[in-house]
């Protein structure tokens, strides 16, 4: 008897079960970022570094960012020095529709041929400036794994 009620129980509880209600598909907020970002920094009138991240979807809530700077160091007599670095991002995970989070570490390629291992860190937040221009504002922390040197730097990316 007690199988028996048992049995009818679990029926039940099976035909209660509210049909209505479907798996949310998973949101995919890495599309809002795609683009063309770039900005501009001076470093006490000497050093000038023009950042621009070329950002893609890898899949659902995934980017990569394809990271340049130019930098350009002005040395009194001589006129300027140049360098470039480029850094493959491909991990950069979004948390929200105006958020993402980057933690890698990545060899950086670097004009200058010497090898250089960087951890990247820092969570990018989209908004739209007051010249109604689509932004990402990051407090990027770069750390040299070999030294253990980190470096932070706040930088505004608009979009191009």
């Amino acid at each position: 008897m007690r199988k028996l009620i048992f049995c009818c129980m679990v029926v039940l509880m099976g035909a209660c079960k509210d049909k209505d209600k479907e798996v949310d598909p998973e949101t995919n907020f890495a599309a809002e970022f795609v683009g063309n970002y770039g900005t501009l920094t001076v470093n006490s009138s000497v050093i000038t570094t023009e950042h621009t991240w070329d950002i893609g979807r890898v899949n659902n809530n995934q980017l990569k960012i394809a990271y340049t700077k130019n930098i350009s160091v002005a040395v009194a007599g001589s006129g300027n020095l140049t360098n470039w670095q480029k850094l493959e991002l491909v991990g950069v995970t979004t948390t929200a529709g105006n958020k993402f989070t980057i933690n890698e570490t990545v060899d950086v390629e670097q004009q200058s041929g010497g090898a250089l291992r960087q951890k990247i860190e820092g969570e990018g937040t989209k908004v739209v400036n007051s010249a109604g221009v689509q932004q990402i504002n990051i407090d990027l922390r770069l750390t040299n794994t070999a030294t253990g040197v980190a470096t932070t730097e706040y930088l505004e990316f608009k979009k191009k």
